[in-house]
């Protein structure tokens, strides 16, 4: 493959808050996994002390954590089990705002702004479309993998609050899709009441938008200051923050919908908050192309799709938006200077030579 050059837009460095740590490390103990050598093979520790609140570690390394627990119970869901078992400590000491709110709703929109802010680099929604309300979730980095036991856990800590509050039999009737192919012998429809799938081209959880009205009991809310007036809007803001170089905004928008169709001007600009024509002027101020970002992140999620997924690569061309297999093999070429077929069967000898 060609020598790569420097990024045309550099994503910001994934990371999770440490303040997460602790409670992490505690439910993988609940749950019966050995806490201690999952942290020790990811190369991390439990911090503590005063400087807990305000440090970061990177995603990836997070996302190896939950890998390493994970592969301690192959064949058991002990990572969703996990995610489930976090609802109540997560909400009450990561997320307090979240217990003043109302219904399920403001609920979710409180926890999801709240982990947007514990997570850089990734992306969480909520959207409503008929009368089906989808909750979405993804690391917007695609060189982060594996990363199939952070979605399962993430998901799960999403189907809790919403058992939590509507109820197991709502959660049960619920549907879960993960953007990973299935990995691992755990069977989650046993524990979660729902079949999920997989190879989809985000993670996401959908229920009847009409749960969104349910009001949150009052022993769910507590007393102290971190109540909040139920007509008060959420403190958290849902735009980018103020200040962010414009770049960075263009290649979180950009390789946020990688996988999910065409990436057009319009829906880029639009998710950025400027015109086309603005766009267009503020990306050539630094000597970028929309047309050349675009390609980029293409062929970031193309790389990874082809080693690491058994997605047809017709499925992949698809998936990025390309009008036919064939235009996404000459881009792939020109970008790599390699097909996207022998890139894969590349990848597969190298597996097989690795196992051997």
């Amino acid at each position: 493959m060609r020598q790569t050059s420097p990024p045309i837009l550099r994503l910001p460095t994934p990371t999770i808050g440490a303040s997460a740590l602790p409670l992490i490390a505690g439910t993988l103990e609940t749950v019966g996994l050995d806490a201690a050598g999952a942290f020790a093979a990811a190369g991390l520790s439990v911090l503590a002390g005063p400087e807990l609140a305000a440090a970061a570690i990177p995603l990836a390394a997070f996302t190896a954590l939950l890998q390493r627990a994970g592969a301690q119970a192959p064949g058991s869901p002990q990572i969703w089990r996990c995610g489930r078992g976090i609802v109540e400590p997560a909400l009450r000491q990561l997320f307090p705002e979240s217990l003043g709110t109302r219904r399920l709703g403001e609920l979710f929109d409180q926890v999801l702004a709240d982990l947007q802010q514990l997570q850089a680099g990734t992306h969480f929604a909520r959207r409503t479309e008929a009368d089906t309300c989808l909750v979405t979730y993804r690391i917007i980095d695609p060189t982060i993998w594996p990363r199939s036991r952070d979605a399962e856990f993430t998901l799960a800590f999403l189907h809790g609050v919403l058992a939590r509050i509507a109820g197991e039999a709502a959660a049960a009737e619920a549907t879960l899709a993960f953007e990973h192919e299935r990995d691992s012998g755990a069977e989650i429809a046993m524990v979660c009441g729902c079949q999920p799938l997989y190879g989809h081209p985000t993670n996401f959880l959908a229920f009847p938008a009409r749960l969104l009205d349910m009001p949150v009991a009052a022993d769910f809310r507590p007393s102290f200051r971190h109540h909040r007036a139920p007509d008060a809007p959420p403190e958290t803001a849902r735009a980018p923050a103020l200040g962010q170089p414009f770049e960075r905004v263009v290649a979180e928008a950009i390789y946020m919908r990688l996988g999910q169709g065409a990436l057009t001007q319009p829906a880029i600009a639009a998710e950025c908050g400027v015109s086309e024509r603005s766009l267009r002027r503020r990306l050539a101020e630094r000597g970028v192309s929309f047309r050349e970002a675009a390609e980029e992140a293409r062929t970031a999620y193309a790389l990874w799709a082809l080693r690491e997924t058994s997605l047809p690569v017709a499925e992949i061309a698809y998936r990025l938006g390309y009008d036919d297999q064939g235009a996404f093999a000459r881009a792939f070429r020109r970008a790599t200077g390699t097909s996207p077929s022998e890139l894969r069967l590349a990848g597969a000898e190298r597996k097989a030579a690795g196992t051997a």
